[in-house]
C-alpha cells in the first residue's frame, strides 16, 4: 500500500517559492521517496505531493520534513500546512501502477 504527503506552503513572497524549488533540487527527495512534485498554486502559494511505499518510510520523512521546517525553512515560508493518506490510484507514463 502506497501512501502520500500532500504539504499545502504559503510563502512570504514570489521569489521565496524559487529559492525553495532551488534548494529543494539540491537536497534531492526524501529517502524511500518514490514520487516527489512540486507544484506552483498561486503568487505565494504551492503544494508538494510526495508518494511512499509504506506508512514507516512516510513516517521517516516526516521527521526530515518537520526539521527543514524548523531551521532551513523558516524565513521564506508562512505556513505549511500536511496532510497524508492511502494513495488510491497511481498512473505513471500513463500506465496504472498496482
Amino acid at each position: 500500500m502506497s501512501v502520500a504527503n500532500v504539504t499545502m506552503f504559503e510563502f512570504e513572497n514570489e521569489d521565496s517559492i524559487n529559492k525553495f524549488a532551488s534548494w529543494y533540487k539540491g537536497h534531492g527527495s526524501y529517502p524511500d521517496n518514490e514520487v516527489s512534485l512540486f507544484v506552483k498554486t498561486g503568487e505565494t502559494t504551492a503544494m508538494g505531493i510526495s508518494v511512499y511505499p509504506t506508512e514507516e518510510a512516510r513516517s521517516r520523512a516526516d521527521k526530515l520534513r518537520e526539521e527543514s521546517a524548523d531551521t532551513s525553512l523558516k524565513n521564506i515560508v508562512k505556513e505549511i500546512v500536511p496532510l497524508s493518506g492511502e494513495v488510491l490510484v497511481h498512473f505513471l507514463r500513463g500506465e496504472l501502477v498496482n
